[in-house]
């Protein structure tokens, strides 16, 4: 695999489900075809694709996409072609002929100009800077959109504001980023039931007595609810039917008990009834990147049971969007290891596991160079790197209490 750091990145669907990963190399801009390819087929991207479907850019001479195609899942990897693709014929028939083959294939959008000269025997999908589409596009040039059959590909989208309008208006598909910022929809008041969750997981975590938990989650049924969907989704492959408190601590035991308690922090509410919870999803991704990577961080962190402490920090880095509360406040209730604490009080300056954290988070907001740089100073090679965010989104991919049975 090639020395080129690659970054993947949710994509929301119009419901804030997971539909797709943005596959963006770093500093490389583009990357050779060959590297794309290596990076496909070394990191399992394949395995990830049959879940997500993989947005990646394309060469704008459409020449070794039409050689290598094979390299990639039919239908489940979409090239996009920048919008310098119309100015070459013999480009443009070449990706007629891969659309011809089931290939997604798609163009940047970037000039009003050209909206109504991409052709659409060629381009199935346009992908398109969200501010840039909403100054700049007429009424009828959104309609132009629909008419046209095209999908919908918006980046950049910067907050909730804007992803509800980009769906209001037939986006299909929207960046994510902005779900690491604040939620209007939330105000201005802490969320105190999840403050409490963290107070009871600190009760498992020092081994409490299991009636007193038990106690806690009675005067709490919208917590055991949750808990029990959690424990009971595709991702924790328990063969048996989990129906109770007592029942999920004999069969998970009280470790991998405190990892879901985690994850149960980010649930919505029930007055959000089946809406996907794509902010949990996001945390749990980069709980799951960080405890994959951190054992090649060299030198060692001397912090005890590194990968779990690397998954708690990765994890709860985005309660301060979640809880609505100050960082700083919030580690107060935490029960963690002094490793973690410092990590998500002070992320650039926090030990080896605060720059981790401060790297995930670069490469998530398109701060490739920052990312890059970071990761490189860690000892994180780019091979590890790519393997680890297929294998996070992946199973992050497929945690979904508001959906599971």
């Amino acid at each position: 695999m090639p020395s080129t750091y690659f970054f993947f990145r949710p994509i929301l669907a119009a419901d804030r489900s997971w539909a797709a990963a943005d596959w963006q190399p770093g500093t490389f801009s583009p990357a050779p075809d060959a590297d794309f390819a290596a990076c496909y087929s070394d990191s399992d991207a394949a395995s990830l694709a049959g879940l997500l479907a993989l947005v990646r850019p394309a060469q704008a001479s459409g020449r070794e996409e039409q050689l290598q195609t094979n390299e990639f899942a039919a239908r489940h990897v979409v090239f996009i072609a920048p919008s310098s693709v119309l100015q070459d014929t013999n480009a443009v028939e070449r990706y007629k002929a891969l659309r011809a083959r089931g290939c997604p294939v798609g163009i940047e959008l970037d000039d009003v100009s050209i909206l109504r000269r991409i052709p659409i025997d060629a381009f199935s999908h346009v992908r398109f800077d969200a501010a840039f589409v909403r100054q700049e596009f007429s009424t009828a040039d959104l309609s132009y959109f629909r008419d046209a059959g095209f999908f919908k590909i918006a980046a950049n989208v910067d907050s909730y504001e804007m992803f509800g309008w980009l769906a209001g208006r037939g986006v299909e598909w929207s960046a994510s980023h902005f779900l690491t910022g604040h939620n209007p929809n939330l105000g201005k008041e802490p969320d105190l039931t999840r403050l409490k969750l963290l107070k009871l997981l600190n009760l498992v975590r020092n081994d409490g007595d299991t009636r007193e938990i038990e106690a806690v989650f009675r005067e709490e049924p919208k917590l055991s609810y949750h808990l029990l969907r959690l424990v009971n989704s595709v991702a924790v492959g328990a063969r048996t039917k989990i129906s109770s408190f007592s029942q999920a601590i004999a069969i998970l035991g009280r470790r991998q008990l405190q990892r879901w308690l985690q994850l149960l922090v980010y649930a919505n509410n029930l007055a959000d009834g089946h809406a996907p919870n794509p902010l949990m999803q996001l945390a749990a991704a980069r709980g799951r990147q960080m405890e994959l990577i951190c054992g090649a961080i060299d030198p060692k962190p001397g912090v005890p049971d590194l990968a779990d402490n690397a998954f708690i920090t990765g994890l709860f880095s985005l309660l301060d969007v979640l809880i609505n509360l100050p960082m700083s406040e919030i580690v107060k209730e935490l029960p963690v290891h002094e490793a973690v604490i410092e990590a998500l009080s002070s992320p650039n300056t926090g030990g080896a596991l605060g720059r981790l954290v401060s790297a995930v988070a670069a490469g998530e907001a398109g701060q490739f160079a920052m990312a890059e740089r970071a990761l490189a100073e860690l000892g994180i090679t780019p091979e590890l790197h790519s393997r680890a965010q297929v294998a996070a989104l992946h199973w992050a991919s497929r945690i979904n209490i508001e959906n599971s049975d």
